[in-house]
């Protein structure tokens, strides 16, 4: 599912163009919202709204409801607002892409917390985890991962990856080619996608839908 970058270009949709800037954007739960799993790993609190600078235009910013629903997070609702009391035309609603525009931005405010494999190894007390929030990868450790193969690391970040796709109602075999793309890495071969999706049902690894419970 393409995407338009910064620059208005149409891209592919790897994780790096598909992470916007969290300061072009603000995200606040209700009062009270519980921590739900939304996927495999991530968690977030919902219901709230997600408030988006600077859109459609630099004096406006586009909010959304965001809720857990049976099918996954979704926007529930959607309104332009002028910051400087200028008119809301047909022609600035048009503009806003409600799809893309908040998956690309809710990402940014997912909390992802996966588990330091290598170092879960040396540490002879137990496991050590990261908080990767937002749900973004440097090179280098996609990089490792793509190298080293279906080993259980990667696989079990092809279980996240699928598993946030189903709950935002994307594409889960094409999130996992463009999850592992990165600021100079191309996506994954479709082949070794689909490969390595098996691979991780196989272990046991899930990749149905979330929860969508509390903690």
């Amino acid at each position: 599912m393409p995407l338009l970058n910064h620059s208005g270009k149409i891209v592919g949709m790897p994780i790096t163009d598909f992470v916007r800037d969290r300061s072009d954007s603000l995200y606040d739960p209700d009062s009270g919202a519980p921590s739900r799993r939304i996927a495999n790993g991530m968690h977030m609190q919902v219901p709230g709204n997600l408030t988006v600078f600077r859109a459609p235009e630099p004096d406006m910013d586009v909010v959304f409801r965001v809720e857990m629903l049976k099918v996954g997070l979704r926007p529930t609702g959607v309104s332009v607002l002028s910051r400087v009391g200028r008119e809301v035309t047909a022609t600035h609603l048009r503009a806003v892409n409600v799809q893309r525009l908040w998956r690309a931005v809710i990402i940014g405010h997912i909390k992802y917390v996966r588990e330091d494999h290598e170092m879960s190894q040396k540490d002879p007390e137990g496991r050590r985890f990261m908080i990767e929030s937002p749900v973004r990868l440097t090179d280098e450790q996609l990089e490792r991962m793509r190298l080293r193969g279906p080993e259980y690391e990667t696989l079990e970040y092809v279980s996240d990856m699928y598993t946030l796709a189903s709950c935002l109602g994307l594409a889960p075999a094409q999130f996992v080619q463009d999850a592992f793309a990165g600021e100079s890495l191309e996506p994954l071969p479709r082949t070794t996608a689909t490969k390595w999706i098996k691979k991780a049902r196989d272990v046991g690894l899930s990749l149905g839908s979330a929860d969508h419970g509390n903690d």
